[in-house]
């Protein structure tokens, strides 16, 4: 009796596997049949735009606009890139292009400034994080992709484009004229405040900037400076590589930098420290709605490994945690820009629409002045709090 019980159990567990796998395959083939009926009712629709619209339509026309509009159900950053755009794709990390100087994102669906590229024509008219950019040469933005503006704003050094832009918490657009000019990046630049203490500026996370932040630290370094003042604000991001090199610098080795988790395993990276610690003193990194994907990536990884060894001062950051792989197309140069994971910080948070909340609160007045030490009231605060961190570092601990 036992015998019979235990060959029924073995033969209902064969059979559950069996109407298991039958169904996940029947799932799959309905699936499958219900994406190409999809497909052959848009074949259906090009074809009837092609032979009845009022005017010749091309067929690339067709194909391309419908690839754009599909993305564009996605997400801001998954985009299609013609042969000609993709060329420009890693423009803006070679630190040297044709336009008015801002990262742009989307923001409850309205392209947004990210951050002005510091010394920019738009950073010279006060364009500034958070702007939102409804019109461009009176056109308005609604209903375009993240790369149909880039298209629009970039251009000819001398050439004139305007731009109608709404501040926050303001209801009057303003019609800012602006030059296009040649964007140089310089994405790190230093110096040593009084007290001996160390200011570094990082405006993006390009393919050399890893390199520039070591020698700055190497200068600190040998000039013994007593505590760091990173400065973050309005840095867009960059390369995910570069993030993880410059944090590599502050951290002791073995240490979770960053991690990206997505739908499929080969997506499911980790990112750890090795033995390139230059820097071990006390940190106040600056930062605001302006710093963004890579920027945040830094700030994250130094505040959840170091913890009050690093300080977070400013206004709470962009929230960009997505990562992009760049996937060819075809074979002559087209490219698709595809979400393909998110990006969690060491202790396990996804910040994206979130974004990172500093340690301490200081909002940027109108007329601060960045990197000025009379003039700009962020770096006044981490400026204190810094000489406070050294002080504590000195101050003996009774026992």
């Amino acid at each position: 009796m036992k015998r019979k019980t235990i060959i029924w159990i073995m033969v209902l567990v064969v059979l559950s596997f069996i109407f298991g796998f039958n169904i996940k395959a029947s799932e799959a083939r309905k699936n499958e049949a219900q994406f190409y009926r999809q497909l052959d009712k848009f074949a259906n629709i090009a074809n009837i735009v092609k032979n009845n619209y009022v005017k010749p339509v091309k067929d690339q026309r067709i194909f391309t606009g419908a690839i754009e509009g599909m993305l564009a159900t996605l997400d801001p950053y998954s985009v299609y890139l013609p042969p000609k755009e993709a060329k420009q794709l890693n423009i803006l990390t070679s630190g040297k292009f044709g336009g008015i100087g801002i990262e742009i994102g989307i923001k409850n669906n309205i392209i947004t400034v990210v951050s002005p590229i510091e010394d920019s024509p738009a950073w010279k008219a006060g364009i500034k994080a958070g702007d939102k950019i409804l019109e461009i040469n009176g056109e308005s933005t609604k209903g375009m992709t993240l790369w149909d503006v880039v298209k629009k704003l970039r251009g000819k050094p001398g050439t004139k484009v305007t731009i109608g832009i709404l501040h926050p918490n303001t209801s009057n657009i303003i019609q800012i004229p602006l030059i296009r000019s040649i964007i140089h990046i310089d994405s790190v630049k230093y110096k040593i405040l009084p007290g001996n203490i160390g200011y570094m500026r990082i405006s993006v996370f390009q393919e050399d900037t890893a390199a520039s932040v070591k020698s700055a630290l190497e200068k600190f370094n040998s000039d013994k400076v007593k505590g760091l003042i990173i400065d973050l604000r309005n840095n867009p991001g960059g390369l995910l590589n570069s993030a993880v090199s410059i944090s590599q610098l502050f951290l002791p080795s073995k240490k979770l930098i960053v991690y990206t988790k997505g739908r499929k395993p080969q997506y499911d990276n980790y990112f750890f420290s090795g033995n390139n610690q230059i820097w071990k003193g006390p940190i106040v990194i600056l930062v605001n709605d302006g710093s963004a994907s890579a920027s945040e990536i830094t700030t994250a990884a130094l505040k959840d490994n170091l913890g009050n060894q690093c300080i977070l001062v400013g206004t709470k950051t962009f929230g960009k945690g997505t990562v992009q792989d760049v996937i060819p197309i075809g074979k002559h140069g087209s490219e698709l820009k595809l979400t393909i994971a998110y990006y969690y910080t060491p202790n396990g948070k996804k910040i994206n629409h979130i974004g990172i909340e500093p340690d301490i609160i200081v909002k940027e007045p109108k007329n601060n002045i960045i990197g000025d030490i009379k003039n700009d009231v962020q770096l006044q605060k981490a400026y204190d709090e810094i000489q406070t961190m050294i002080l504590a570092q000195k101050t003996p601990i009774g026992v």
